[in-house]
């Protein structure tokens, strides 16, 4: 056992101590919290479905597994059996229903909480990002009365009739995902009805020549723009993260409109992939000019704005069936992780730990947080691939080193941006891997390892993936937790740290829905059964016959 592995659980043996030893939260107290939220209609009044529970108690998601026995979707290669650790599972649905109340408490309606202030903030355009980012982990925890009040707040009180801009990849991943999650795990129809109503006011944007949509849109005029810092250029993870949501719209409404919008930009960006200068064939730099379908960009990231492309790729392929007909998909997936590995993936000072760097002429030796989701993509898309070994070892050496940006901070919890030193020599003269740096210190509640953590469990049912969880929830637990919400911190060097004043929406989303499910039962959201989009909505996989993207050979 390394120091650190050593200090990360002590620091979890610490604070689980308090987790056990609390006390469960009091009725009375629960009663309190919801007096000082919008007042909505008891739960014993609802006429809408609530989430149902097999005889274990576990919340219903899906038929198990069952569709993949029979041949309905393919079989992804998943450990079986994973059975629960219902102390852990239910301390992280525990903490979540914490952070939920404070938000309900001080927040109810605006898109975030800001904790410190106890007061609520917009910026998604107010449309209720915390509630619809919620709705579907709310469910899957079997919080059946606080989904119960977000339900009737998005059926009451959710419009899109508003006069504000809003971001089309925000909008879409956050807002449409969420409703069309909870459509599919609820089969409630006001969700359709939202989501379509959403998206009809998203549509504007994709009024481009190109169909390579303006990143932002009015959604009660319609006008569509660039963003003044992207120079009339559109960002590739934001034209790029649309498929799943677009995709599953039109199947669940029977129109193939919606699917062709999110389609159009991904064909287009295909068929001008070998322009791409000095980048190596097989990546994407991060913006386009979508009138010249120019590549403005030299640069690639899987960090910001270049990520989510890349997941979606890979999503749209596995949500489709993994059929023969949307094989486009998965080659263009395919040859860009080929492309990574061999251009951008190098080894880190620890044995057993790899980082993905960055494209600019050449490989730039820095790592955002958010490149954290590549382990959990590469395992995901491993099974059934001639590279699936290479996949899942790589997999397993990012997702490692993504853990160690916690477990060598004094806070445990780790900083936004890395970088790598220059190779050092040890004393026979062997290069070894390059040495860990932070960059950008504060820490914003991100998924992205634990979302890796997660896929890595999934795959190997390896016990050594539940224990680095825990070590990071307790983290979380510890420096997060405040009298009035869950915030992130501003330095993750400094132990005690100080607290910034936002609890994301995608804590919730994410960050604790990947957490419980790691300590779920494995039937629980099945992964041959459903898959996440980038803020983690579940959506159903259903077989696809039919796609803009035509398949090709690479080289």
């Amino acid at each position: 056992m390394t120091k650190q592995d050593a200090r990360a659980e002590a620091t979890a043996r610490e604070e689980e101590a308090k987790i056990f030893s609390a006390p469960a939260p009091t009725d009375a107290a629960v009663s309190a919290a919801r007096r000082d939220s919008e007042r909505l209609a008891p739960a014993k009044e609802w006429s809408f479905p609530l989430p149902r529970r097999n005889d274990r108690g576990v919340v219903v998601t899906g038929d198990g597994g069952a569709a993949a026995k029979r041949g309905d979707v393919p079989y992804g290669g998943w450990a079986r059996d994973i059975v629960a650790d219902v102390a852990r599972r239910d301390a992280v649905r525990d903490a979540t229903r914490d952070a939920y109340a404070h938000y309900e408490k001080y927040a109810f309606g605006d898109d975030e909480l800001r904790p410190r202030a106890k007061l609520g903030k917009n910026a998604f355009g107010g449309l209720g990002a915390t509630i619809v980012d919620s709705l579907d982990t709310l469910w899957i925890m079997g919080l059946s009365d606080e989904y119960g009040r977000a339900r009737e707040w998005v059926s009451r009180r959710l419009s899109f009739d508003v006069d504000r801009d809003a971001s089309v990849f925000e909008t879409t991943i956050r807002v449409l995902g969420g409703v069309l999650a909870a459509y599919d795990l609820s089969g409630d129809e006001m969700y359709i009805n939202k989501a379509t109503n959403l998206a009809t006011r998203l549509k504007p944007a994709f009024a481009t020549a190109s169909g390579i949509p303006y990143p932002i849109v009015n959604l009660k005029t319609g006008r569509a723009k660039h963003p003044g810092w992207a120079h009339g250029s559109s960002p590739l993870a934001e034209f790029g993260t649309l498929s799943l949501e677009f995709v599953s719209l039109s199947d669940r409404v029977g129109d193939p409109r919606w699917s062709d919008l999110a389609e159009t930009p991904i064909a287009k960006v295909q068929s001008v992939r070998g322009d791409v200068g000095t980048v190596p064939r097989g990546l994407y730099p991060m913006s386009i000019d979508p009138g010249k379908l120019k590549w403005s960009s030299g640069a690639v990231s899987f960090g910001a704005m270049g990520d989510s492309f890349f997941e979606y790729l890979l999503k749209t392929y596995v949500m489709g069936g993994r059929t023969r007909e949307l094989r486009g998909w998965s080659d263009m997936w395919d040859e860009s992780m080929r492309a990574m590995l061999e251009h951008l993936v190098f080894p880190g000072e620890e044995e057993g730990t790899k980082y993905v760097a960055e494209w600019n002429g050449r490989a730039h030796h820095k790592m955002d947080h958010l490149a954290c989701f590549v382990g959990g993509m590469l395992v995901l898309g491993a099974h059934g691939s001639d590279m699936e070994k290479e996949y899942v070892a790589a997999a397993a050496e990012i997702t490692k080193m993504c853990y160690r940006m916690y477990t060598s901070q004094p806070t445990m919890l780790a900083p936004e941006v890395v970088s790598f030193a220059k190779y050092e020599k040890e004393n026979g003269g062997t290069p070894r891997g390059r040495r860990m740096v932070n960059q950008v210190n504060h820490n914003l509640q991100r998924p992205e390892t634990i979302e890796s953590i997660f896929y890595m469990y999934r795959k190997t049912g390896d016990p050594m993936y539940r224990e680095w969880a825990w070590n990071m929830f307790c983290a979380m637990r510890k420096h997060y937790k405040t009298d009035s919400g869950w915030a992130g911190i501003k330095d993750v060097r400094r132990d005690p740290p100080t607290n910034d004043d936002t609890m994301q929406s995608f804590f919730i989303a994410e960050t604790m829905k990947y957490m419980y499910l790691i300590f779920a039962d494995g039937d629980v959201i099945d992964l041959d059964e459903w898959v996440f989009n980038t803020e983690a909505h579940p959506l159903k996989v259903k077989p696809r016959r039919e796609t803009l993207v035509p398949p090709y050979k690479y080289s």
